[in-house]
Order: C-alpha cells, then sequence, then structure tokens
C-alpha cells in the first residue's frame, strides 16, 4: 500500500465501493441459481462427480470472496485513502487482499471442474493427447494461481506490510507487482479462450443435427465470455498499480476489483449452463410441439394424437430418472430415434459418437 495522497482529490469524498457490492452480488446469485440447476440435474437424472463437488467448492469460494467484499467497501474500499483513517486504510487493504485470495480460488476450482467434465466426456475413448492436454492444463491453473496467492503474501518482508505500509520492512519494486497481476491475468485469459474453444475440438465430429451441435457448441464456448472479463480485469488491475493511481489504490483498484469478482461468478455460471440441458431439453421439446401443433388448429382426432405425444415426451424425464439414457428406451436403436436420443442425453459420456467410446 502506498503513501496516502497529500492533497484532497478533484470530486471530494466519492464512494464507489457499491459498484463492486453490486456487480459482485448480482453476479453471485445468478451463479448460485445455476450451479443449483446443475446440482439438481446432475443427482435426479444422472450422478453427481468430482466435477460438480468441485463447481460447489468453486461457488463456497466466491462466496466467502463476496462477503470480504463487502467487509472491504465497508472499511474504506473505493474510497480516495486521503479521506480514511490510518486503521481504515489498513483495514480495507488486509480485506482486499483476503478477499483476492477467495477470487481466484474460485476461479481456480470451476476451471478444474470443467476440465473434469470434459475428461467425464472422453471417459473410455481413446483421444489420449485431448486427455493430456486438460490434465496439463488443470495442473497448471492450479499451480500457477496458488504461485500467485503466495507471492502476494512474500512480497513484503515482514508479510503484514503487505497492507500496512508503516511498517518497517521492505517489498518487491512496483514493476514485479505489476508483473504478477499480469501474470495470472493473461493466463486466466489464456485459459479461458482455451477451454472456450475446447468443444470445438471435442466434438467436431458428434453425430447429431446441426442445430443440436451448434446449441451444445454454443453453451460450452460461453467461456469466452469469462476471457473478455479476464482481459479487461488485467488491464484495469495493471493502470491501477501505476504510479499515477498507486498512492490512493484504495480508489483506483476498485474497477479491476469489480471485473475480477463479476469474472469469477460468471464463470462459475458458465461452466454449469451446459449441465442444466438434459433437465430443460424434454420440456423445450414438448412446449415447441405444442405451440407447432397449437398453430396448425388440428382437428378433434388431431388433438387426441397430440394429447398422446405429449404423454410420450413427459414420459422423457421419467426415463432419464431411472437412469435411462435413450428418451424411448424401445427404440433406442433404430434410425431416427437413436440420432434423437443422442442429441439429448442426460450424460456427457454418452454425447459422443458410438466410435469414441472404445476402451483405450
Amino acid at each position: 500500500m502506498a503513501t496516502p495522497l497529500l492533497r484532497p482529490p478533484p470530486g471530494g469524498d466519492i464512494h464507489d465501493g457499491w459498484q463492486l457490492e453490486v456487480g459482485a452480488t448480482v453476479t453471485f446469485i445468478c451463479a448460485s441459481i445455476a450451479v443449483g440447476l446443475r446440482t439438481f440435474t446432475r443427482s435426479k437424472y444422472t450422478h453427481m462427480a468430482w466435477d460438480d463437488y468441485l463447481m460447489l467448492f468453486a461457488l463456497l469460494q466466491a462466496l466467502v470472496a463476496t462477503v470480504l467484499d463487502y467487509v472491504a467497501v465497508h472499511w474504506g474500499l473505493g474510497r480516495h485513502l486521503f479521506y480514511l483513517t490510518p486503521q481504515q486504510a489498513v483495514q480495507q487493504e488486509y480485506y482486499t487482499l483476503l478477499a483476492q485470495v477467495f477470487c481466484i480460488n474460485a476461479l481456480t476450482f470451476g476451471k478444474i471442474s470443467l476440465c473434469l467434465t470434459y475428461l467425464r466426456v472422453l471417459r473410455g475413448s481413446q483421444h489420449k493427447a485431448l486427455k493430456w492436454a486438460l490434465y496439463t492444463t488443470a495442473f497448471l491453473v492450479f499451480a500457477v494461481n496458488t504461485v500467485v496467492i503466495l507471492a502476494q503474501y512474500v512480497q513484503c518482508n515482514p508479510t503484514a506490510k503487505s497492507w500496512n505500509p508503516s511498517i518497517p520492512g521492505t517489498c518487491w519494486k512496483p514493476p514485479a507487482q505489476i508483473s504478477l497481476v499480469l501474470l495470472q491475468g493473461s493466463w486466466s485469459a489464456l485459459t479461458d479462450f482455451f477451454l472456450a474453444a475446447f468443444p470445438f475440438v471435442l466434438f467436431k465430429d458428434l453425430h447429431v443435427g446441426r442445430r443440436s451441435k451448434a446449441i451444445l457448441l454454443g453453451l460450452m464456448g460461453l467461456g469466452v465470455v469469462t476471457g473478455a472479463f479476464a482481459v479487461v480485469r488485467t488491464i484495469q488491475g495493471g493502470l491501477s498499480m501505476h504510479s499515477t493511481s498507486a498512492s490512493d489504490v484504495s480508489f483506483a483498484s476498485i474497477s479491476g476489483l469489480l471485473w475480477a469478482g463479476m469474472e469469477r461468478n460468471i464463470a462459475i455460471m458458465i461452466a454449469s449452463i451446459p449441465a442444466i440441458r438434459p433437465m430443460v431439453t424434454p420440456f423445450v421439446s414438448l412446449v415447441s410441439r405444442s405451440f407447432g401443433y397449437s398453430r396448425s388448429k388440428p382437428t378433434t382426432g388431431d388433438q387426441s394424437y397430440d394429447m398422446g405425444r405429449s404423454d410420450r415426451f413427459l414420459k422423457i424425464s421419467r426415463n432419464f430418472k431411472n437412469g435411462d439414457h435413450h428418451p424411448f428406451p424401445e427404440s433406442a436403436g433404430s434410425g431416427k430415434m437413436a440420432k434423437y436420443s443422442a442429441g439429448t442425453s442426460m450424460s456427457e459420456e454418452h454425447i459422443l459418437p458410438a466410435d469414441r467410446f472404445q476402451q483405450v
């Protein structure tokens, strides 16, 4: 933390901490809903696995980070350092650094969970290169982010000088601190873009209709959004450490922290959305067909047939709940129904073409 400003900043005592509180809270609620639906879908229609448990753990980390953001704002984060008492200046910096630990953890375990989800898809396949790419990515995400967290607390000697500059001691030079921010941010963006592009390689030979494949790739490729957030967050974080802003870090850092808060929650939400698709697919099909029949104004006989079709689509959920991977088990091996089943599989383990599931 830099030396406080000696002159009043323009604009007076501005309170911008509310931006962080609103952005982090709204996106966390969205992430909680997505993870809740993911957990319900997996436990009801297939089964919970390590990727699901890690996503729940990532959500817990995001919750702690959000609470700590509120505490930091309470102590003066988002205000000019000139207007803070010495105690407020120290406390807001302490809780800001602590919140970043849990923020990075949320990103770390969210991405590891996504890697495990892809590995779940590849289970039993012969694509060793893709598997190793995912294992390597998960390991490097954990390693790099762990190094960044440790570096936050070893950059000053003694450690308490990281949030209390009045304590005698030494700290890394500003270029080294900026390099740390750029390392974590650029690596986060790189892995986001990699994991967003991975489904296009993974599912390029998937034997389903173009529309189903486009929806699937679109859902699993939403990681480009978090990649963009990581880029903006890295730029904002670097700017807040510039010489002209470092002396007012409690105010200048709020923009970068806002983007970081939204990034972690949106990353969790986006990574959970594809897992929800099995729950909504039968109902979307039912609704779309019902509207289609309504527009065609069927006769009385047709209405009876429609109810039969509706009952048949409602049966999909029961079949999936019982563990069947075909919505119409009696015709799972036939051409048209087999193709439909492949497009609405309730489990990622069965989403690839059959020839990809030969034992290694």
